[in-house]
């Protein structure tokens, strides 16, 4: 949790190592190498200590040579591949008390046994494998983050550690869902590791010509923190996370399925909240928190210039969206929980009103002859800051709107 001091960003980004020929994309640097970069940073300042961490997803350029760390908004191409990169955000923060130590990062992946080319576990059974080896070789430090990393499982196989990877104008791209966690190195701590879905209800049911309607954000985050206040006081929670789950029209909403599919037609969507959290021993000492009133503040980029027919309009950049992150915290004193970093369409004829806490997008289409197919859409970077109570907004803060105008 987070007293009056901000909180910053620190990214970590993959560095090329081979370029890009016929047959393969170039070759970056893994994730371990940045879990590396990320401790030396730390080790050369010991006055700050991490409040969370996740892995971060860019575009990426000019043949896959550059990683876009500056626009907010990007324009998603129909007709033509995008590459992506993926790389490690600290979130610190700087000490109270003055301290010669120093935080270091570690982190599991916990994949689902693969047989030929079928996943042959949910996510349930993920968890229990998870919990089954921390309780035999219990970890040593303390958890920070529980994260559902998206990796494309391609002809390479299932490679959580790869940071570039290619999706195809024309052709799908298979995700698997992957645990990843994060700890702060330490002392041994015997725990259990969960997770809690928060699916929004149908208020209507759609028809033959109509879609349905789904809660928005704000309620199935009011549901979220009735869950927490529900649990016993050895129970942390340590991050929430904004989950993707799409579904052909004979499938029904399965949370507990870790394998979807990327394509260039129109697909059912459903954004759900999935809570990370760990249950610690009780004889370990007091309880490490107080029932948890869980909020959440939207940060979005600030539009510097109006979009038209012929511009996708200007905003300011991703690394003065997130200063504005840390300037939010500081004026309220925020107890932060964790910082989601989010990459979304702006919209996409889903529910205008509810703007980005709409839990049900719908892909754009362009109508052909015979068929629709996926159209360009406007992606944007903002942030999610959740937070153990309600904290009123400085003056001047921007809405959503402030995006949408």
């Amino acid at each position: 949790m987070s007293d009056a001091v901000g909180l910053l960003s620190v990214d970590f980004l993959p560095v090329i190592t081979g370029f890009e020929s016929i047959s393969s994309l170039p070759e970056y640097e893994s994730f371990p190498v940045l879990v590396e970069r990320a401790n030396y940073y730390l080790r050369n300042n010991p006055l700050v200590t991490v409040n969370t961490c996740e892995s971060v997803e860019f575009r990426v350029t000019n043949r896959g040579c550059d990683i876009q760390t500056r626009n907010s908004v990007y324009i998603a191409p129909v007709e033509s591949s995008t590459r992506y990169a993926r790389g490690l955000r600290l979130w610190i923060q700087r000490k109270v008390c003055h301290s010669t130590s120093y935080d270091q990062i570690g982190y599991d992946n916990f994949l689902p046994d693969i047989y030929g080319q079928k996943i042959s576990e949910g996510l349930e059974s993920v968890m229990a494998k998870i919990n089954h080896r921390y309780r035999h070789t219990p970890l040593k430090g303390r958890i920070i983050t529980v994260e559902t990393q998206p990796v494309k499982w391609g002809s390479r196989g299932l490679d959580p550690d790869r940071t570039i990877w290619k999706e195809h104008a024309f052709a799908s791209t298979l995700y698997v869902n992957v645990i990843r966690i994060f700890y702060i190195i330490g002392t041994v701590k015997p725990c259990q590791v969960g997770v809690h879905d928060i699916v929004p209800a149908v208020l209507e049911s759609g028809g033959l010509f109509s879609r349905p309607k789904m809660e928005s954000f704000q309620p199935v985050i009011q549901r979220a923190s009735q869950w927490l206040m529900s649990l016993p006081p050895n129970c942390r929670p340590v991050n929430v996370q904004t989950v993707m789950f799409r579904w052909s029209n004979n499938q029904g909403i399965n949370t507990n399925n870790l394998v979807y599919q990327e394509n260039n037609t129109r697909q059912n969507c459903l954004r759900y909240l999935r809570v990370g959290f760990v249950m610690e021993n009780p004889t370990d000492g007091p309880p490490a928190r107080s029932l948890i009133q869980l909020h959440c503040k939207l940060i979005v980029p600030r539009m510097t210039f109006a979009f038209g027919c012929r511009s996708t309009g200007e905003f300011e950049t991703q690394e003065s969206t997130r200063n504005r992150v840390n300037a939010w915290v500081r004026a309220t004193g925020a107890r932060v929980v964790c910082v989601e970093s989010l990459f979304m369409r702006t919209y996409s004829d889903g529910t205008p009103e509810y703007g980005f806490d709409d839990m049900r997008p719908y892909d754009a289409v362009t109508s052909g002859p015979k068929s629709s197919t996926r159209a360009e859409e406007r992606f944007v970077h903002l942030y999610r800051i959740y937070t153990d109570g309600h904290y009123p907004d400085p003056p001047s803060a921007p809405t959503w709107q402030t995006l949408m105008l």
